[in-house]
């Protein structure tokens, strides 16, 4: 497939020789939904953006599988930052060409643009470690993490306005917090996303590392069983990792997609597994 206009500044020469280019590729398209594609394209050269657009809409219109005309819209779109109005062009991509990981990597940046992590995150985790982007996937993954942990952080204190401000003990000296969990002692345990590391948070507020191990990436959901030891929802490993009393550091399960919250209750562990939207409920004794 073409990718056109993914830059504004592409010249006129380019658009056409790629545009050219296009009628022999693996995408036909009808001879009239070319015409107004082509028109588009010139209106684009000179500016003329929202008259680029209508030519671009006309041509899917006559050709709704117009997957290079529905990619130029969203660039455009994009461009003028209406992200909703982009959002839908890359959407019809995506449900003609699922495979196409620009467009998935599209849909998740602009997804996150809006705030929207949980569906930035339900794109960019199409990406796997075999493909071309999957770098820039992963670095964006982890934005959009950080992202979404301190918009809950900070609407979980909206929703608390009226908690008595005398009885609050601040704790900021993390990279990146995520999951919590307490342990049969009272001790609070911390994930911190961007540093790969878990803290513990004496009853006091004083705070210390606990692990620091080179098997943790991108730790998220923390949870105890009944006899304190600690397992970590390894959400860039898309691992679980269990962490006993005294420090040492296990892979627990393997192949867990993404794995992002944990609960125990009793001798049951769930796991929200992002990466294939799905829960999963693992024995552990």
């Amino acid at each position: 497939m073409k990718k056109l206009l993914t830059n504004i500044g592409l010249t006129l020469g380019l658009s056409l020789i790629l545009a050219a280019g296009a009628a022999n590729s693996a995408f036909a398209y009808s001879t009239e939904g070319a015409m107004y594609y082509n028109e588009g394209l010139d209106l684009y050269s000179r500016g003329e953006y929202a008259k680029a657009l209508q030519s671009f809409k006309t041509a899917v219109a006559k050709d709704p599988d117009f997957i290079d005309a529905y990619y130029n819209m969203g660039a455009l779109y994009e461009y003028l930052k209406s992200y909703n109005s982009a959002i839908a062009s890359y959407s019809k991509i995506y449900q003609l060409d699922p495979n196409d990981k620009e467009t998935v990597l599209k849909l998740s940046e602009l997804y996150f643009k809006l705030g929207n992590y949980e569906r930035a995150l339900f794109y960019i985790t199409k990406i796997n470690e075999n493909d071309d982007l999957y770098g820039k996937a992963q670095s964006l993954k982890n934005q959009i993490v950080v992202a979404s942990q301190k918009a809950a952080a900070k609407n979980a204190l909206a929703n608390n306005n009226s908690a008595n401000e005398t009885n609050k003990t601040i704790v900021d000296k993390f990279s990146g917090p995520t999951g919590l969990a307490i342990d049969s002692k009272g001790i609070l345990y911390v994930a911190s996303y961007t540093d790969n590391s878990i803290y513990k948070v004496m009853p006091n507020g004083q705070s210390q590392l606990f692990s620091k191990s080179p098997l943790l990436g991108g730790p998220i959901g923390l949870a105890f069983d009944s006899m304190d030891n600690l397992y970590v929802a390894n959400y860039a490993k898309s691992n679980i990792l269990k962490i006993n009393k005294a420090g040492q550091v296990y892979t627990f399960m393997n192949k867990i997609t993404n794995p992002y919250y944990l609960i125990i209750k009793g001798n049951y562990m769930y796991i929200t597994e992002q990466g294939n939207n799905t829960v999963i409920k693992y024995k552990l004794y």
